[in-house]
């Protein structure tokens, strides 16, 4: 491997190392206590469903690799987690989903699962924002300046609209309130967690829309999404503002159609290989999932980050549980698509 990508990768490697050991205090508002390793989903209950010898697979950014992405066997002490929360929070804040008999017909039990999944997004928007701050302290030419500093910016917007979502969560646990739409079903079992969320609005919505705004939009639709094992079954979580109901209703509708579970399923897949990127597989999803085809899921992520797709919410016909799986995604041809 070359010298000059070996060190570059070092350094991002220490940035962001140094940009999570920062983050020492707890995330709830007026709160200064430490924060303590935890998990967006429970270790014990949850996330041990699934995995082999305490590990799960990942799919992240490798710096050591050309291509930016792969698949990580990673340790249930570091899969799906973050510093977020003090033991007190983590502990008290988060009771009601953290029990072996969850009810899910609650406004409040749904309302939390998303608060963890925010709170996620926000750890992870700081430290790659700080990450950034970091490389561009050190006087280089091993990296882009004016991207890193277009990436910061960036993420710091992030973080203020990621805020903004959890002052409304946490408006609504204290009063009663109803600011959030939500929507759950049993799936069949399948060897995976998801705790993420995306923008329903494509690139290409966007675009016309601010043209017509003549200005940035104050705020983006964004839809979340939680599945994980419980019991024998698998659950799927979704959530949205109740202010996107006439733009989002229908699409989310899809997905809770008992008549065609094939909808949901395909939607599901889309999902998880396009748009959703905090997410573990256990080893059974992983070797017939995945395994000999890792290359189409890095090809997948590169083509939903590049510039000329415009239209994020393309359904395509793949679908985790037909057996015709890996032949289907592989016969995508992505170059194609753009076009």
């Amino acid at each position: 491997m070359h010298s000059y990508f070996i060190n570059k990768a070092r350094q991002y490697l220490k940035c962001k190392n140094s940009s999570k050991k920062k983050i020492k205090e707890c995330f709830y508002p007026r709160c200064n206590n430490e924060s303590i390793n935890s998990h967006v989903l429970q270790r014990k209950g949850i996330l041990n469903q699934i995995s082999t010898d305490s590990h799960l697979w990942t799919f992240e950014k490798d710096v050591f690799k050309e291509n930016e992405f792969a698949f990580k066997r990673t340790g249930l002490k570091k899969a799906f987690a973050f510093h977020c929360f003090c033991n007190i929070h983590d502990t008290q804040l988060f009771k009601e989903i953290e029990v072996d008999d969850i009810d899910f017909t609650t406004y409040k039990t749904n309302l939390l699962f998303t608060l963890r999944t925010v709170y996620d997004e926000i750890y992870k928007e700081i430290v790659y924002a700080n990450t950034r701050d970091c490389l561009l302290k050190n006087e280089n030419d091993l990296f882009d300046i004016d991207k890193l500093k277009k990436e910061s910016e960036n993420a710091k917007l992030a973080i203020d609209d990621l805020k903004m979502i959890v002052g409304k969560i946490l408006y609504d646990l204290d009063n009663d309130s109803q600011q959030f739409v939500f929507q759950n079903r049993t799936i069949p079992k399948i060897g995976l967690c998801v705790s993420s969320f995306f923008t329903y609005d494509t690139s290409e919505e966007i675009e016309l829309m601010e043209r017509e705004n003549g200005s940035k939009l104050e705020r983006y639709t964004e839809l979340f999404i939680t599945i994980f094992p419980f019991k024998n079954d698998s659950q799927l979580i979704m959530a949205y503002e109740k202010i996107d109901t006439n733009k989002v209703k229908n699409y989310v509708d899809e997905f809770f159609q008992n008549d065609r579970p094939e909808i949901c399923y395909q939607k599901i897949t889309n999902l998880i290989i396009f748009n959703c990127q905090n997410k573990v597989f256990n080893n059974q999803f992983y070797n017939e999932k995945i395994k000999d085809i890792e290359y189409k899921y890095i090809e997948a992520t590169q083509f939903m980050l590049n510039e000329e797709n415009k239209n994020e919410r393309t359904l395509y016909n793949i679908n985790f549980y037909s057996n015709t799986f890996k032949d289907d995604f592989v016969s995508l041809d992505f170059e194609l698509l753009k076009t």
